[in-house]
């Protein structure tokens, strides 16, 4: 049997497999990566806010006397803490795409938990 000459070196077959795997694995993840980029992109498009010229006037009624204390950010809605004159608390959770009322949670005061 013949010995490989000392300038021709031969890869095991396991590394050959290996190094082939890896590649598959990178350019895998290439994909992935950039679906996922693409996904992103066309899904933060379909959510955008409305363009001023199809904006929204809607109407929120508060009690009497009531004064809006903040107005806040959570997730994709709008929280607006409101305080009424007998002094309970409310925040009202706005959908900030069309102006709509979602829903509203209550704080009355002296409440026990």
């Amino acid at each position: 049997m013949a010995s490989p000459s000392s300038s021709q070196a031969y890869a095991p077959l396991w590394l050959k497999v290996l190094v082939i795997v890896m590649g598959l694995l990178i350019v895998a993840g290439f994909i992935v990566i950039g679906v996922e980029i693409a996904r992103r992109m066309s899904s933060a498009s379909s959510r955008a806010a409305p363009t001023p010229s199809a904006g929204f006037a809607e109407r929120i009624a508060l009690p009497s006397g009531a004064q809006v204390v903040s107005v806040a950010a959570a997730g994709d809605r709008v929280a607006v803490h409101v305080k009424a004159a007998d002094g309970r608390s409310t925040v009202y959770i706005v959908d900030p795409r069309n102006g709509a009322l979602l829903g509203t949670v209550d704080f009355p005061p002296g409440a026990a938990r």
